[in-house]
Order: structure tokens, then C-alpha cells, then sequence
């Protein structure tokens, strides 16, 4: 499975509960300031052959943290960097790290107070990539912070000051991790047919009697950036108090100080691909948390229990798992974590786990093994370590220690993996290597403990959800599918369920029949054709069996569809100028139908006898039709700049460029869509001027007196809209100073005259 990569823009929660990152607007500098004119502070250059030595021997087993970086020491404080003061006397303070070759960057503070009315943001050199605000919200007693990852090679870390609370402020990082792979790129590094394919997005189903279960308790799971380099899995889990303190239990050989731990909760695929070669989608970003305190841990059975040092949000809709100590065997048993920094996974064992010792040192552990030889569905890998075992009830029995399990193409390797056992965790020699005095603060001695808050099993409870189709190559109709799932233990004899589009008139679907317990019944809609923008459909469940729902929790859901317009390039060949590096033999790419049907390609290429070579190729296309070109680094670190400057550039017949790379991962896909070559219109001729070009921060467009309606888009180089409006007679001054430097295209249509004009123009 191509992962989908970790190293994402980290969209912040806003809210008022401490401790989550409020993402607050941007910083002050992108509007009042230009770029300081100082040298980024650069990290040394490491030894990556070693590195990778060492991954490939640690990625074997699930016993080490996920390694996604090498961490520096490094000594940067606020006398380093540049200070600004703003007309009004605020200051801002602005240092940039850079770390060549780097996926992303993330620090540690060893000296971090923020006073109010002060933020911190972290952003990558293109501005594309954003984290924080960091305000005093997140000063803890230790003085410690760890920030989550910032895609790129060069980040800005920015704080900004008020005057009122001038020089109350102290800053000092202490570490900073140069990124050099991600999930994708360790994808592609592992061995042939042990790529990851057998691997199921948490949504995948993996048996009825799970539905709701799963549901539930993915709520808990957690992926945690341990030490500054290195990533795990856990969950938060309840107390007898059921009092939501934020213990959150993961794996003893996780542990590193955990007031620099970050944490980041319900990243989840909202299309979920299930043991197959697709490509999961990204998902919410925005719970991200930091700061922890130790409260027990134990190499007997390798857990670790920390508290979280800021209260959970209401708002994250989290549930800490329930638990049971009672250590007897269980019928069967679910994994929930995160493999490889990935977005949350699931796998399920039938076999019932046996007791076995495992591990160095040696610990008491449940392992998946039996007449399967392993998991049924789903696997683990590095990253998945700490993540819990819940067995048949949703309870958890353990935490991921280690093992030898992984991929076989889309199925598992059939080798066994080992749990920590929560029942031995629970009793120690002191409270700091027992779970009891945490989870179990009155003393009850429970056996089972139920998660906070509980799951309910109604007898009617149907539950709806929407989905939709992609909408490819400028395609705008799609035919929304609504499903009615029966969540409850009594059959479902009728339902009433009313939906519309963008809040317009309620039209109703009648259900009548018999639906079974975690039986569906599917309602496709006919086919919409969506205008260009937002829509919202909504649904909502009235009736049931001539009555009331039970829970009206799941009875009303509303979906999004964003429908783009489409940027076509005119053109009759695309060509393709590429580059290799210094190890061609891990190159190679293909030419693609939208479909997926491979029209040409090539690769790997030769080993020594084609490298740092350069190779043209023209492509044949179509007007009216869609296309996508892929490259491929099997190696996962693209084709520069770390061995050797390669690159390629994808061009119209007129030179115009659609991209120019070599800096990705496993893989990067451009997707083009061609329409008749372009030429200048007549009417744009005499009608239009558009100038200075190249621009740096205003365009303008000056149109005739007796041009009728206008309207403008600028795309980037990949298609994606970046600005839009109308245009009026006379001068109009587009804003651009925001847009990064670099190549866009602009289309200008004459609605009343229904033609366009495309032209390129450069941001400088």
C-alpha cells in the first residue's frame, strides 16, 4: 500500500480547553513584514548510510519506535535569529533552520514560556505548511515542548510579542529532527511483496460483531511523536473514577521524557481502502496535543501510562477505552494503531491470543498466533508499538510489544505478534510500576472496567451515512449514495429518512422490509449535477418501525462535496524531460489514462550506464480527455538533491510548464486535462491587457468599457485553484503578494460571449 504520508500540513484544533494547538490566524510577519535578510542556521550532515543500516534492522520487529528522523543537538535562543518591532512597539522574533534533503522538521524546546497575548508558529519556507499558534496555554511546569512536524527543508519558527509583555518571553530549542522518510517512503524501502498492501484503514469492516465496537473505541487511539524522532500508537483509557483524566497507555519502550511527547488523535481516511494497492486519503489533522507526565511503567510487561498535562476538549469527541484485568483468555481480538506514521489502521485475529513469554527483556505477553498463524485481517508494523488489544467486548487486554508480523502482498506474512498483558500490568512494586493506583483510584478491584463515556446497544438504533463519488476530470455529476444501517438488536421493519442538497427542500426515501442486526440497505440517489463550489447533502433519519429512534445520535449526517473547476490545457503532445540521479535503476514512471490504463512508460532505468542521463519523451493526447503522469522512487527519496540534481518537467507544445520536480518521496502524480490548443481570442485581443508580468505583488487587468461580465481564476502549476473573482471595465489590481514566487495560470472567461483566454504568468 502507497501510504499515504504523515508529513502534512497539522491543521489546529481551535478552542478554549489548554493544551491543544488553537491555530489562531497566521503570523504577524506574512502581512506586516518582508523575509529577514539572515542565513538560516543549517544543521550537519549525518552519516544516512548508517541510519538506514540501523532502520533495516530495526524495522524488522514492532519492538523500537517507527525512526522517521535523525535528531541534532542543537543551541538556537532568542539571541539568535532576528528581531522586528512592529510600528506599535511589538516585536516579532524570526529564526530559520534549515536541514538539507530534510521531508520535515520538528523541535524540541528544552526552555518554553510564552506569556499571554504571545504566540509561537512553526511554518515551512513556501508557507504552505503551517503549526501553531503555540500560546501560553502551552507553557508547562517543565519548561519543555515538543512540536509536531513541519513538511520541508528550511522552517521558520516565529514568535511574536506585545509590547505590554516585552522581554517576559524565553525560548530555547534544544533539538531539532531532520525528517528523512515517511510512511510512504518506508513503504517503498521495504523488501519485494512486504510492502504494506495487506494493511486496512481503520473504517475497513472486519465482521459484524465489531461494527459498533470499532466505531467506539478508535476514539481512544492515538499516534504519539516520541523523542523528538520516532513515532508509536496508544489510547487513552479510563479510570474506575470515569472521570476523564487523560491517562494515556502505550508501550515501555516507547519511553522518553514525556513532557516532550506530542500526541495526535481521530487521523482517520474518510475513504477507507482495505487490504488493497490504493492510496488512502488524508484525513482531519487538527487534534494535536502536547505535554505529558509520567505516572508508571514496566518492563515485565512493557507498558507505559502517561497523563496527559492538558485536559482533552470536548469538542475531539473522544472515548477513553474501557479495560479488563481479569487476564482470562479472550475468544478473539481486534488491533487499532497507526503503522509507520500512518493514518489509524485495524487488524483482527480469530484464534483466541495464548500466554507465552516474549521479547528481551523477557515479558509476560498475549501472542497472536494459533491454527491461522496470525492475524485474519490486517497486520502491524514499526509505528504500531503500544497500541492497544481489545478483545471480543472492546476491552482493552494488552499493549503491542513487538513481532515479527507484516506483509505479503495483500495478505499477511502469517508470523506472530506479542502484547504486554494489562493483567500484569496491574499489580508492581510501587505505583510507579503498577496501573492500579492510577486506573483504579478508589480500589475498587474490578476486574472489567467500561469505557468512559459507555457504549450503548439499543434495541432500534439505525444509523445513516453518505457517500459520494469522486468527481474526476472535470466531471460534475455524481449519483450520492445514503445508507441505512441497522445498529440495533431488533430488526428494522420500516424507516422514514428525508434528505436535500445545500439546505434546499427535504425529499424523502421510504424503507419497508426487514433489516437485520449490522444488515444495511442502500438508497442510490439519482445522479446531481453539482455547480462549481461547496455543497453540503444532508440526511436524517425520522421514523423508525412507525416510531422513534432509540439514539439520535447517528440519525442525522451531512456530507461535503467541493466541486472545482476545471483547468484545461491546450495542447496536442505532453513532454516529458527527465533527469536521473545518481541511482537511475531506481527510477521509473508511467503515462496514464484517467482510468488507470497505462498508456506508455518506462523504468527502472539502467544502473550506472543511465545515470544523472537526461531522456525526452513526447506523449500523444487527446482534446476533451483526462490524463495523469506518475514517477516512482523505489528507493523513496525521490530524485534530488541527496544523490546527484535529477529532475523532470512536463511541457505543452507551446513550452508552457505544468511541472518541474524531483523532490518527492515514493511517488509524485500530476493530472492534466486537455482541451483544443489555445490561441488569443479576437475579442481578448482588442478587449484585454495584462501587465507587469512577471508581477510581485499587484496584476493588473485592464479590460474595454463594453466588455460585459468577466471573471478570472489563477491555478498553480498541479491545477489546484488558488484565487478567483470578477473583473470590471476599466483597471482591476489583483492582490498576489501572498502567492509563493513561481509560474500560475490565469483564465479569463467572457460569460456572455462564452469564450476563454489562458495565458501564464510569473510571481516574482
Amino acid at each position: 500500500m502507497k501510504k499515504l504520508l504523515l508529513l502534512c500540513l497539522v491543521l489546529c484544533f481551535a478552542g478554549t480547553a489548554i493544551g491543544q494547538v488553537t491555530n489562531e490566524g497566521t503570523p504577524k510577519s506574512w502581512k506586516l513584514l518582508s523575509n529577514p535578510t539572515v542565513s538560516s542556521k543549517v544543521l550537519p550532515t549525518f552519516d544516512m548510510e548508517a541510519v538506514r543500516a540501523e532502520d533495516a534492522v530495526n524495522d524488522v520487529s514492532a519492538n523500537k519506535p517507527w525512526r522517521f528522523g535523525f535528531m541534532h543537538s542543537v543551541d538556537y535562543g532568542l539571541q539568535d535569529g532576528t528581531w522586528d518591532t512592529l510600528e506599535n512597539g511589538d516585536r516579532v522574533w524570526r529564526i530559520a533552520i534549515e536541514s538539507p534533503g530534510a521531508l520535515s522538521l520538528n523541535f524540541i524546546f528544552d526552555e518554553f514560556y510564552v506569556p499571554e497575548g504571545a504566540s509561537v508558529y512553526l511554518y515551512s519556507d513556501d508557507k504552505k505548511d503551517l503549526l501553531g499558534a503555540y500560546t501560553s496555554i502551552q507553557n508547562q511546569e517543565s519548561g519543555i515542548l515538543g512540536t509536531w512536524l513541519v513538511k520541508g527543508e528550511k522552517v521558520w519558527i516565529e514568535y511574536f510579542e506585545p509590547v505590554s509583555v516585552q522581554g517576559q518571553g524565553r525560548l530555547h530549542i534544544a533539538k531539532a529532527t531532520h525528517g528523512y522518510r515517511s510512511s510512504e517512503s518506508f513503504s517503498s524501502n521495504r523488501a519485494l511483496n512486504d510492502s504494506g498492501d495487506c494493511n486496512l484503514d481503520v473504517d475497513c469492516p472486519i465482521g459484524d460483531d465489531w461494527i459498533e465496537l470499532k466505531d467506539h473505541n478508535k476514539k481512544s487511539v492515538g499516534i504519539l511523536l516520541s523523542g523528538g524522532s520516532g513515532f508509536c500508537t496508544g489510547a487513552l483509557v479510563n479510570n474506575t473514577a470515569n472521570d476523564g483524566t487523560p491517562y494515556f497507555l502505550t508501550a515501555n519502550h516507547c519511553f522518553s521524557n514525556p513532557a516532550a511527547w506530542s500526541f495526535r488523535f481521530g487521523w482517520i481516511s474518510p475513504n477507507p481502502v482495505c487490504a488493497t494497492t490504493a492510496n488512502s486519503t488524508n484525513g482531519p489533522t487538527n487534534m494535536t496535543i502536547s505535554g505529558g507526565t509520567l505516572r508508571a511503567r514496566n518492563a515485565g510487561s512493557d507498558f507505559c501510562l502517561v497523563e496527559i498535562n492538558s485536559d482533552i476538549p470536548a469538542d475531539w469527541d473522544r472515548v477513553w477505552a474501557g479495560w479488563d484485568k481479569s487476564d482470562n483468555f479472550p475468544e478473539f481480538q481486534v488491533g487499532i494503531h497507526h503503522p509507520s506514521g500512518d493514518v489509524m489502521k485495524v487488524c483482527r485475529d480469530d484464534n483466541p491470543a495464548t500466554k507465552e513469554v516474549n521479547g528481551g527483556p523477557a515479558a509476560q505477553t498475549w501472542e497472536i498466533t494459533g491454527a491461522g498463524a496470525g492475524w485474519e485481517l490486517g497486520v502491524t508494523e514499526p509505528g504500531s508499538s503500544g497500541s492497544p488489544l481489545f478483545d471480543q467486548d472492546g476491552r482493552i487486554i494488552g499493549q503491542l510489544f513487538g513481532g515479527a508480523a507484516a506483509c505479503s502482498g495483500t495478505n499477511d506474512n502469517n508470523a506472530f505478534d506479542y502484547y504486554g498483558r494489562f493483567a500484569v500490568s496491574w499489580d508492581g512494586s510501587s505505583a510507579a510500576t503498577r496501573l492500579r493506583d492510577w486506573l483504579d483510584p478508589s480500589g475498587s478491584d474490578v476486574d472489567i472496567q467500561d469505557s468512559f463515556p459507555p457504549l450503548e446497544t439499543f434495541e432500534l438504533d439505525g444509523s445513516l451515512s453518505i457517500s459520494i463519488p469522486e468527481l474526476e476530470c472535470g466531471n460534475t455529476t455524481a449519483a450520492p449514495t445514503i445508507t441505512l444501517t441497522n445498529l440495533g438488536a431488533g430488526n428494522i421493519t420500516s424507516a422514514t429518512i428525508t434528505w436535500n442538497l445545500d439546505g434546499g427542500a427535504d425529499q424523502t426515501l421510504e424503507f419497508d422490509g426487514t433489516l437485520a442486526q449490522f444488515a444495511t440497505e442502500q438508497f442510490v440517489l439519482d445522479p446531481i449535477d453539482f455547480s462549481i463550489g461547496l455543497h453540503e447533502i444532508s440526511a436524517e433519519l425520522t421514523e423508525v418501525n412507525d416510531g422513534t429512534d432509540q439514539n439520535a445520535n447517528n440519525d442525522a449526517t451531512t456530507t461535503e462535496v467541493n466541486v472545482e473547476e476545471l483547468t484545461q490545457y491546450g495542447t496536442t503532445q505532453i513532454h516529458l524531460e527527465l533527469t536521473t540521479d545518481n541511482f537511475a535503476e531506481e527510477t521509473s514512471w508511467e503515462f496514464r489514462n484517467i482510468d488507470g490504463t497505462v498508456l506508455e512508460s518506462f523504468g527502472p532505468y539502467q544502473q550506472t550506464v543511465d545515470d544523472n542521463t537526461t531522456f525526452t519523451y513526447d506523449f500523444d493526447v487527446s482534446a476533451d480527455e483526462c490524463y495523469e503522469f506518475e514517477i516512482f522512487d523505489a528507493f523513496g527519496d525521490g530524485i534530488c538533491c541527496g544523490f546527484g540534481i535529477g529532475s523532470y518537467s512536463l511541457t505543452l507544445d507551446d513550452d508552457t510548464i505544468l511541472i518541474e520536480s524531483g523532490e518527492f518521496d515514493s511517488s509524485e502524480i500530476t493530472e492534466m486535462a486537455i482541451s483544443e490548443p489555445l490561441g488569443l481570442n479576437d475579442v481578448f485581443s482588442s478587449n484585454f491587457a495584462l501587465y507587469p508580468n512577471p508581477a510581485s505583488s499587484v496584476l493588473n487587468v485592464t479590460m474595454s468599457n463594453n466588455t460585459a461580465q468577466v471573471d478570472y481564476t489563477i491555478v498553480n502549476l498541479v491545477g489546484q485553484q488558488i484565487q478567483r473573482g470578477t473583473l470590471n471595465s476599466g483597471n482591476n489590481e489583483l492582490a498576489i503578494q501572498d502567492l509563493s514566487n513561481g509560474m500560475y495560470f490565469i483564465t479569463i472567461r467572457d460569460i456572455e460571449n462564452d469564450t476563454t483566454f489562458t495565458t501564464k504568468i510569473i510571481k516574482r
